[in-house]
């Protein structure tokens, strides 16, 4: 399982279980450190949907910058997953 525990993480596209503001802020709580935007110190990319127009590619600036600099991206579930094995560790003490 990812650890984003202290690692700097950024969202592109849209959550579905979240607003991004929500979601920065669970991850704030849960010791990542999110960012506003793709810097070389972002270790993941949390990628929501993306929507495009028919013809345009499903990307964004930020996967397309993850994809060149070697920055893993991850989903939105697994993002959720680290969450809920950040909750059941705060819990367990």
């Amino acid at each position: 399982m990812i650890d984003l525990l202290k690692q700097p993480i950024v969202f592109t596209g849209k959550l579905n279980s979240l607003t991004r503001s929500q979601a920065q802020q669970l991850a704030s709580m849960l010791g990542a450190l999110p960012q506003t935007s793709m810097n070389q110190k972002v270790n993941y990319v949390i990628a929501g949907q993306i929507e495009q127009s028919m013809f345009e590619t499903l990307t964004t600036k930020k996967i397309r910058y993850a994809e060149t600099h070697q920055v893993e991206i991850l989903n939105e579930t697994d993002f959720l997953k680290w969450c809920i094995g950040r909750l059941e560790q705060k819990n367990a003490f």
